[in-house]
């Protein structure tokens, strides 16, 4: 078959193009792919010699704040999730208190390590239908295990109050992030608080002006602190918790919290 050579040459020229397309099409996506992959080893170099903070001992809560690997924290307590997960509460050295998960980095081994070292009481749980109180135990190191209730990373344990000659029991979110301990008004009127000044107290929603009181006692357990501030309010509070329990009273002791038992061991700071 004769071909005119117009539209051969034609012919050869639209071939040329499109593999030149083809070729050109190529390159842009193997570019853009190798662009991809040195970015995304360039995050993950990012992140390496860095350890995050979190506000809770959970991955999806608010990143409080990223330090550097061997930046010295300061150990508060640990917490061991039901798939065997660990977290540990630490202080930053700008004063920061959050959490960091268990793992290769520096820090996390290093809290490891101060928390093995430290003794393993027994920890002995009362049956079901006891009541929170008859269940705690003190051991004869100090350490106090108190029951709690939790919800994933929330956990909510029974607080005595005691102004005056009354007392009163309620459950209180313990919040490492609140730097004073917050009851309702409800708890208050039991134990009949008056408030002596108001504060404006700002947090993750906002701020909010609260009454302030001075309790006689706090008591979780056999765990207890005398002559505590406390900030009274009625704000949303979660899982049937009348309050929170604050920095100001965890802030005294050493926290471990094991999950799969449900409880919370609360041991004094050596003075």
């Amino acid at each position: 078959m004769f071909i005119p050579c117009g539209r051969l040459q034609s012919s050869i020229n639209r071939a040329a193009l499109s593999s030149a397309v083809a070729v050109f099409a190529l390159t842009v996506v193997s570019g853009a792919l190798h662009s991809a992959h040195a970015a995304s080893s360039a995050a993950a170099l990012a992140k390496v010699g860095e350890v995050m903070v979190y506000t809770a001992a959970d991955e999806s809560s608010a990143l409080i704040e990223t330090i550097r690997d061997g930046s010295a924290l300061s150990p508060i307590g640990e917490m061991t999730g039901a798939g065997g997960e660990k977290w540990f509460m630490v202080k930053t050295r700008s004063g920061n208190v959050g959490w960091i998960k268990a793992g290769e980095n520096s820090e996390a081994q290093r809290m490891d390590s101060h928390f093995r070292s430290l003794p393993k009481d027994a920890v002995t749980i009362g049956p079901a239908g006891r009541a929170p109180e008859a269940a705690t135990k003190t051991s004869a190191t100090g350490a106090i295990t108190v029951p709690v209730k939790i919800n994933g990373p929330r956990l909510v344990v029974p607080v005595t109050l005691t102004s005056g000659n009354s007392s009163s029991t309620g459950n209180l979110l313990v919040d490492t992030g609140a730097a004073q301990t917050m009851i309702s008004k409800r708890l208050a009127r039991e134990i009949r608080l008056l408030a002596v000044d108001s504060q404006t107290r700002t947090g993750i929603g906002g701020s909010i002006v609260v009454d302030v009181g001075q309790v006689e006692s706090v008591k979780v357990g056999d765990a207890e602190v005398k002559n505590m501030r406390v900030s009274i309010h009625d704000r949303g509070y979660d899982f049937g918790s009348e309050g929170l329990l604050g920095f100001d009273f965890l802030g005294r002791f050493q926290m471990s919290v094991d999950t799969e038992k449900q409880v919370m061991v609360l041991t004094p700071h050596k003075q």
